[in-house]
């Protein structure tokens, strides 16, 4: 997204936002004016769009909203992408639910070529990505956890 500002004949500045939606853009300015998430009403369809624009603009609340709905609306067809988003707009609490999910239905998830695309494939690695030692972090983590509560 690239913001432009402009002087118009009167002297008077307009910012133009490109690549955004014009309801994505409503959201956003829904969120500043209502000064909270309450009243929102967010599509499926354009949370990880909302997601995008809220960091752009660093409004954490509103990040933090979206990557709540996206961890309520994880699937098997969506995970990959939401993980994707997760890591490139620095959404480390949703990137981990991700790797959760990922554990957790691991056998499936093998199965499907995006989820094959983005463990063994070089564009993970160009796109700064490293989903194996992730999952290999999050799983030692897990480990940790359970013997450390079952040694109580």
């Amino acid at each position: 997204m690239t913001n432009k500002t402009e002087l118009d004949s009167q002297g008077s500045k307009t910012v133009e936002i490109s690549d955004m939606k014009y309801n994505i853009f409503k959201m956003l300015m829904q969120y500043l004016y209502y000064g909270g998430t309450e009243s929102m009403e967010i599509p499926t369809a354009d949370i990880l769009e909302l997601l995008s624009a809220a960091s752009l603009f660093q409004l954490d609340g509103l990040q933090r909203h979206c990557e709540i709905l996206c961890a309520q609306t994880i699937s098997m067809e969506s995970s990959v992408n939401i993980y994707k988003y997760a890591k490139i707009h620095s959404a480390p609490e949703l990137a981990s639910f991700c790797e959760g999910f990922f554990l957790k239905h691991m056998n499936s998830l093998l199965e499907q070529d995006s989820f094959r695309q983005l463990i063994y494939g070089r564009n993970s690695k160009v796109q700064g990505l490293d989903p194996l030692r992730d999952l290999q972090t999050a799983l030692a983590s897990r480990l940790h956890s359970i013997y450390i509560t079952s040694r109580v």
